[in-house]
């Protein structure tokens, strides 16, 4: 028993030794690859706008080097602005005649009728209103039966025509004050056949003009509505459009009908599409642009609203242009770029490839491949990394000791 715990002892110190001694092996074969690489750099004379991979890296990040290609693309313009609605689609609604919240019917984000109930309202000018108009409205009756009275009598010569005229007169006035009691009775939402079959209402409904959402509410059961203050704004989102400011060298692309794709950065959400239906006359030469107004296309409005920033993409027409896929193009701050394969250096017969940068302006994007245009000469045969730009990114910023965007 006791020789067998001693083997076993053994083997496990054996096991460990060799486990340890594999690692120093794996680490000390790290430590001297790494090293070969920091002497070819050294060697090669990497700029700081370099970076280079060793033949093995190359492989393993699955580089893939490229030409730019003549491609048919849709000619974009870009350009930026907010989602806005229609005067005739947002509505803040007061009382015509302050009163007394008696109830409240609606909450913020609530959709609403046009001439659904939002509130009651009670005040005793409500009622002598109504008691009012019930009171000329009867004078106007008698009045009328005194006028033709008189009429009849002045034919027979049993009155004066003066008295008739005075008649008449009386008979007019109450009639405008009729009419004008009527017309506020309308205007405060009192059904005028409920007054006038007897019915005082003590509480009148402030009702929505428009149909849409309930977005802010300044009411509470117990406080006065005054005519000056708004109760509620409500918005209609059913008809949306956007006002994008688009600067002096593209104004001319732009024209009626055109179709655009826009998204909202604040949202995160898809594509969405809209069409160009009118174009400012007035040139802004403070920010040298003009404002071109789009209609957001109804099946795509989802949960775009008032206010809301977009990045917008207008489409002016197709043409061939110098393209290269998508993942070719990096950003670097505001900057967009590309590597490009500069040169290769060999080392004990292994191939090195060292890439340099190269700022790019971006135009067009379609079916993965994007429009590019070169800021300084291109030589026609150098070779574009097309794939795997992302680990050649990390690898540079490791360079630099920094991550950058």
């Amino acid at each position: 028993m006791k020789h067998s715990i001693i083997r076993i002892s053994l083997l496990l110190l054996v096991c460990v030794f060799l486990l340890y001694s594999c690692g120093m092996e794996s680490e000390d074969k790290e430590k001297a690859e790494k090293a070969q690489e920091e002497a070819a750099k050294e060697k090669a004379d990497i700029k700081p706008d370099e970076v280079m991979l060793t033949k093995k890296q190359f492989d393993i990040m699955k580089i893939e080097l490229g030409t730019p290609v003549q491609k048919n693309l849709t000619n974009i313009v870009k350009a930026n602005g907010f989602i806005t609605s229609p005067p005739q689609n947002k509505a803040n609604v007061s009382p015509v005649i302050g009163g007394v919240i008696k109830s409240v019917s609606v909450i913020p984000g609530s959709y609403v009728k046009k001439g659904q109930v939002l509130v009651y309202l009670e005040h005793p000018d409500y009622i002598q209103l109504q008691q009012d108009y019930l009171t000329a409205k009867s004078s106007l009756v008698f009045l009328e039966q005194e006028y033709n009275r008189q009429k009849n009598m002045l034919s027979d010569s049993a009155t004066s025509k003066k008295l008739v005229q005075q008649t008449l007169s009386n008979y007019n006035t109450t009639k405008a004050t009729v009419f004008s009691l009527k017309n506020k009775l309308n205007l405060i939402g009192i059904p005028i056949n409920s007054v006038e079959n007897g019915n005082i209402l003590s509480a009148v409904p402030l009702v929505s003009p428009i149909s849409g959402y309930v977005q802010k509410i300044n009411a509470n059961i117990g406080k006065f509505a005054d005519p000056t203050q708004i109760v509620f704004e409500i918005y209609d989102n059913s008809t949306l459009f956007i006002d994008l400011q688009v600067y002096q060298q593209d104004i001319g692309k732009i024209r009626k009908g055109q179709r655009l794709t826009f998204t909202t950065p604040s949202l995160n959400t898809a594509n969405k599409m809209a069409t160009v239906y009118a174009i400012d006359k007035a040139f802004d030469s403070t920010n040298k642009s003009i404002i071109v107004h789009a209609r957001v296309d109804r099946n795509t409005r989802g949960d775009v609203m008032p206010g809301i920033y977009v990045n917008a993409f207008i489409e002016t027409g197709n043409e061939s242009v110098t393209a290269l896929p998508d993942e070719a193009i990096f950003k670097t701050g505001e900057t967009e770029n590309i590597f490009i394969l500069s040169r290769t250096y060999v080392e004990k017969q292994d191939t090195n490839y060292i890439f340099s940068v190269k700022e790019v302006k971006t135009g067009a994007s379609e079916a993965g491949y994007m429009q590019v245009s070169f800021l300084e000469n291109f030589p026609p045969s150098a070779k574009v990394v097309t794939k795997g730009t992302y680990f050649l990114v990390s690898e540079k910023n490791k360079a630099q000791g920094g991550e950058q965007d």
